[in-house]
Parts: structure tokens; C-alpha cells; sequence
């Protein structure tokens, strides 16, 4: 991974200006701007086709030049260009057919679920979309319309519609139907033709880019850098259109159920995404602590969880209260809720707490889709459960033989584990005021100012805030306590003190990873170092702790060791280890692998072979010290 050419927030800020420019453009001269619009469209197909057809006129060339000269075959196989030509044409043909991976699901089938079929057959049919090949269950809170190429980067499309399980037990079946014919809308016909068009080319070049993105293997470079740059590009410069379109699809659900549907559908949705978090999930997380294995039945307590939605009132007037208060923001389409209902023309909202609940579209087959989630989130999560439980059993025997004794004999590392034991592992007690005594206690430990800046802001104390910007001074910190800072004033709906945070967060993104990336590769440009660290009055056990058990190693020699110079946290060394082998027929790679587990240290040691890079080898053994 190389170092970003641009920090974060260059990204952002020239992400949000094209954007802006954008917005003026199609205020200004609409038809200017969807004319440009069109035109950079067309560009992401011609690399495309272009590269279809540069595939397909080498292969037919060369296969005609063998063809046609014996001569010329003979040519091409001594100067090795049949080999330059082949792998060409190969590189062309991976970098088009990268596999654009369908939504996966819990499949609904039209014979199993007529009912829910039937009823998006109606919306569609009315919108005049496209078939709808497949409509798939995930268990969040979530609509969605998912268009996948069959043929790696080129069409046909196969249309799924996903459908999240929370949903359908949250809403009403009206208010279903209108989330639905929204997400529809976005491929009616009776949209604006552009306009759907747009909407597919993004969500096309989207899932080409995450692709490419998931797909470093060689031969995809090609492609890849076109995308890096051109779906950014594109998204930035129609994210305007794809704003106006939310707008319109709100619209048109409106018209096809009504007004009150629609909007009292986005009320829902919003309100209830904070309190499912809250709530249920986060209980059933916290029970982890106290239950050796996770109950085999989350999704049918989630659904008692939303018959008894009543009892929340409180707190969902508050989540919708924090929701109609959030601006639009630049990382999502979507227009702030409180802009959704002023533009639907909503008011005097009423819950629609008496209707069925959409899940009834499943009919007879709730209970077997209940228990094939149940089953799923029990096979995801049980491992991960069961080793929590073992350190919380572990962890709160600790906390129990601290509470025995006087707070005041405890040393530093004890007090703490007392303050992260409680925090993490009991939750229903409060840890903030051991955190405080802690602090109090050991006032320029960097640890304990953020863990205290940060339990006070989630409490939405600014307080916190304070102790944030003294944990600013530990570089390690600061990824940590930025992000801290930034949620807390986004959740506050301080716009300026946010943007301010997020600058500093995406800063110390870029440093850590910059540093993440000096420790993940060794080039051959890297400036070795003698390993100073091994002068050091602990030296010996040092040596000892890297060298493992390398020596015992039958082919090995030598040992020697230096240090890699870094540019992000240089008191924590990076070493290179070059490796000198025996004489014999040797499998580097496995032998490699093998010499990689014979260390046994938790520091980062890049492991160099003489016979794999003598080049490099000799490097290190001019600057650094022999231990074998």
C-alpha cells in the first residue's frame, strides 16, 4: 500500500466542491449540465467497449498473423511477442470480467410467496420498471434495489429487490408498500428517462469500483486506475441529479399509496434505527457477559421487542426529535429526513400502530424465516459470544479479588483494570467514577484522560472535551479521541465544532494509515538501520525475544538483524531479519513460511532469505549485527 497521493480531507473537500459546482449547473443551465452528465457517461462505456474491442481485434490479429505466415508464427515465437500479445490479451480479458457479486439473502421466491410477489408485481407494473428477477431477505432495517451485471462489467442486468426483516416487522403494510414503490421508482419508466438512466449508470460503476476494489489480483491494474479516478469523478458530478431523484421517488410513492404513507413510512424507518441499536441489540450484546452461549431465538425477541413498541414512546419521540434535526449531508444521496417531509407536504403525522405489520406478506412461512435467522446469527456469533464470556468470567474473578482490598493499595495497573473490568464487562454499573479516582490519582496518564474525555461525551458532557485535547498530545491518541470529539459534536448538531473534528479524525486516519503501511511492506528504496535498540540495558532479552527459535532451524547459518527507519511512531522499531541458508535444493516460499513461524514476538519483523534477495541481504548485514 503506498502513502496517499491526497489526505483525506482533499478527497472530501474536492468530493463536496464538484458537487456544489454541480448544483449550479443544473440551477443554471439544466440542460448543459445533463448534457455533460450524459457525455461522462458515455466515457465509463467507451473505456469499456473500447478495451472489448482492443481485446478482440488482438486476439483475431495475432490469430490471423499465425495463420497467415508461418514465417511470422515463427517471428513472433522467437522474439517472445506471442507472449506479450497473449498476456495483453489476458490482462484485457480479467479486467473486464471481474465478477460483480449479486446481493446474497434469504431467497423469496414467487412459488413460496405469492402474496408478496403479487403485491410487487402491482407497484411495478404501475411504475412501468423493469422485471424484477429476484427479491432477497437480509435481516437489517433496509430497502434496496440492486442491479448486477450478468457478463463481468457489461449488461444484461439481473434486478433484485432487498427487503431487511426489521423492516417488515416495523411497518405497517401501507407504509411498506410505499418504501418499496420508492426504491421501484428509481427504475420507473415513469421517472425521468435520464434520470433512471443516471440512477443505474452510478449504481453500475459503484459496484464495478467496490469490485475492483476487492480484486487486487494482477491483471485488474489496468482497469482499476481508470475507476479510481472516474467513479469519484462521476459520482461527485451526479450527485445532484441522484439528490433529485430521492425526491421524486419520494413522490411518486406518495402518489401510488398516499402522502401520509410515504411519510409517515421515513418517519418510522428514522425513528426506530436508533432505538433497535439501543434498546435491543445492545442488550443482547451486554448479556454476553453473564450467558456462556447466545440465545437461539434474537429474531423472535426482536419481534416481541416490536409488538411492545408502545413502551417506548418516550424514546422514540426523542430519536425522531435527533433525526429531524440532522442536515443533509454530502456522503449520502438522500435528503435530510425533515427535507423529505416538507417536500411530501406531510403534517399532523399519526403512528400507524393498529394496521398489520408487513411481515404478514411472509404468511405461513414467518416461523421457518425466523428460525433460519435465528440459526444464522447464532452460527456468525458464537464463537465470538463464547470467547467474550470467557473474558468477562476471567475479568470479573480479577474484579472481585481488587474489591477485597483497600483502593488505596492498589497499585496504577490495578486501578485501571478495576475502571476497564467494570466498564467493559458490567454493564449496568457505572465506571465513570473509577475512571475519575483514577485520574485524579494518576493525572498525566494518557490513557486515562481518554478513556474519561470520552465516557464523558458519550454522555453528552462537553466537559469531555477537555480532556480530549490533552490526549491530542499522544500521536498514538489520536485517531481515538478526534473521532471521539467528531461524534459527539455530529450527534450535538454542532456543524463548525464537527467539520472541525473531522479535519483533525481524517489527519490522523491518513498518519495511521500511512504508518499501518511502513510496517505491512519492505521495498528495496527503505533506509536500513543499525537496531540501536539492541544497546539498550534490556538488549539481551531483546535479541533473545526476536531471534525465537530461528537458530534451531536446521538450514539456517546465520542470523542478522537491523532496523527499518519509519516516519510514524519510531520508538516502537521495525526490524529486518536477514536469514543466511544452508547449501541444497530449497523451497524458499515454504521454507520462508516455516522460518516465520519459528518467531515468537509480538513486534513487527520482516524476514529476508539470502538466496531470495541477496541484494537486500547485504543491506542488512552492513548496517546491522549478527545474532547467530
Amino acid at each position: 500500500m503506498m502513502p496517499l497521493m491526497k489526505s483525506s480531507t482533499t478527497y472530501r473537500l474536492e468530493f463536496e466542491q464538484l458537487v456544489v459546482q454541480a448544483e449550479q449547473e443544473i440551477n443554471n443551465n439544466p440542460e448543459h449540465y445533463k448534457r455533460r452528465l450524459k457525455y461522462l457517461a458515455w466515457l465509463g462505456y467507451a473505456v469499456i467497449f473500447g478495451m472489448v474491442f482492443l481485446l478482440v481485434s488482438l486476439a483475431a490479429g495475432m490469430v490471423w498473423a499465425m495463420l497467415a505466415s508461418s514465417a511470422l508464427m515463427i517471428f513472433l515465437l522467437k522474439t517472445k511477442l506471442i507472449f506479450v500479445l497473449a498476456g495483453l490479451i489476458w490482462v484485457l480479458g480479467r479486467s473486464l470480467f471481474v465478477r460483480i457479486k449479486a446481493p446474497e439473502g434469504f431467497e423469496l421466491s414467487q412459488k413460496d410467496f405469492p402474496q408478496l410477489w403479487s403485491e410487487i408485481e402491482k407497484l411495478r407494473h404501475f411504475l412501468k420498471t423493469a422485471p424484477i428477477h429476484r427479491i432477497i431477505l437480509e435481516p437489517d432495517m433496509n430497502a434496496a434495489i440492486a442491479q448486477t451485471p450478468r457478463l463481468g462489467m457489461i449488461g444484461p442486468y439481473q434486478n433484485t429487490l432487498v427487503l431487511g426483516l426489521e423492516l417488515l416487522m416495523v411497518l405497517s403494510v401501507e407504509q411498506a408498500r410505499a418504501v418499496i414503490a420508492h426504491e421501484l421508482a428509481h427504475l420507473s419508466g415513469n421517472h425521468s428517462k435520464f434520470a433512471s438512466w443516471i440512477y443505474r449508470v452510478r449504481m453500475s460503476w459503484a459496484h464495478i469500483s467496490y469490485s475492483l476494489d476487492q480484486n487486487h489480483t494482477w491483471g485488474t491494474g489496468l482497469i482499476r486506475r481508470f475507476f479510481y479516478w472516474y467513479e469519484p469523478y462521476f459520482s461527485g458530478y451526479s450527485f445532484v441529479l441522484a439528490r433529485n431523484n430521492e425526491y421524486e421517488a419520494d413522490a411518486l410513492a406518495a402518489q401510488l399509496t398516499s402522502r401520509e404513507a410515504a411519510a409517515s413510512a421515513l418517519v418510522t424507518t428514522y425513528a426506530y434505527a436508533d432505538l433497535i441499536q439501543a434498546k435491543f441489540w445492545q442488550a443482547i450484546y451486554d448479556s454476553a457477559c453473564n450467558k456462556a452461549e447466545p440465545d437461539d431465538n434474537i429474531y423472535h425477541q426482536l419481534k416481541d421487542f416490536f409488538a411492545k413498541r408502545h413502551q417506548y414512546r418516550a424514546e422514540l419521540a426523542l430519536s425522531l426529535r435527533n433525526a429531524l434535526k440532522q442536515q443533509t449531508q454530502f456522503a449520502d444521496t438522500h435528503p435530510a429526513l425533515m427535507k423529505r417531509l416538507k417536500a411530501l407536504k406531510a403534517n399532523g403525522l399519526v403512528a400507524d400502530e393498529q394496521s398489520p405489520r408487513a411481515l404478514t406478506w411472509l404468511q405461513e412461512k414467518t416461523e421457518h424465516i425466523l428460525e433460519h435467522f435465528n440459526y444464522q446469527w447464532v452460527r456468525d456469533n458464537n464463537e465470538r459470544w463464547q470467547a467474550f464470556h470467557q473474558k468477562a468470567l476471567a475479568a470479573r474473578q480479577e474484579l472481585q479479588q481488587l474489591k477485597q482490598r483497600d483502593e488505596a493499595s492498589l497499585s496504577q495497573e490495578e486501578r485501571w483494570q478495576m475502571a476497564e473490568i467494570t466498564h467493559h464487562y458490567l454493564p449496568k454499573d457505572d465506571a465513570l467514577p473509577l475512571f475519575v479516582r483514577y485520574h485524579k490519582a494518576y493525572p498525566d496518564d494518557p490513557d486515562g484522560i481518554l478513556a474519561l474525555g470520552r465516557l464523558l461525551l458519550q454522555r453528552d458532557k462537553q466537559v469531555g472535551i477537555n480532556y480530549i485535547e490533552q490526549a491530542m498530545a499522544y500521536p498514538h491518541l489520536t485517531l481515538h479521541a478526534a473521532e471521539a470529539a467528531w461524534q459527539y459534536y455530529t450527534r450535538t448538531h454542532q456543524a463548525e465544532q464537527a467539520e472541525h473534528w473531522l479535519r483533525i479524525l481524517e489527519t490522523a486516519n491518513d498518519m495511521m494509515q500511512e504508518a499501518h503501511a511502513e510496517r505491512s511492506t519492505l521495498q528495496m528504496d527503505d533506509v536500513l538501520l543499525p537496531a540501536n535498540s539492541l544497546e539498550d540495558v534490556d538488549g539481551h532479552e531483546l535479541e533473545i525475544e526476536l531471534m525465537g527459535r530461528i537458530h534451531q532451524h536446521k538450514k539456517v547459518k546465520a542470523v542478522w538483524i537491523a532496523e527499518k527507519q519509519v516516519k510514524h511512531f519510531p520508538e516502537q522499531a521495525v526490524y529486518v531479519m536477514g536469514v543466511e541458508i544452508g547449501m541444497g535444493l530449497t523451497n524458499l516460499e515454504n521454507l520462508q513460511q516455516d522460518l516465520l513461524n519459528l518467531l515468537e514476538t509480538d513486534k513487527v519483523v520482516f524476514l529476508v532469505i539470502k538466496n531470495s534477495n541477496k541484494k537486500l541481504f547485504k543491506r542488512i548485514t552492513a548496517v546491522g549485527k549478527q545474532l547467530y
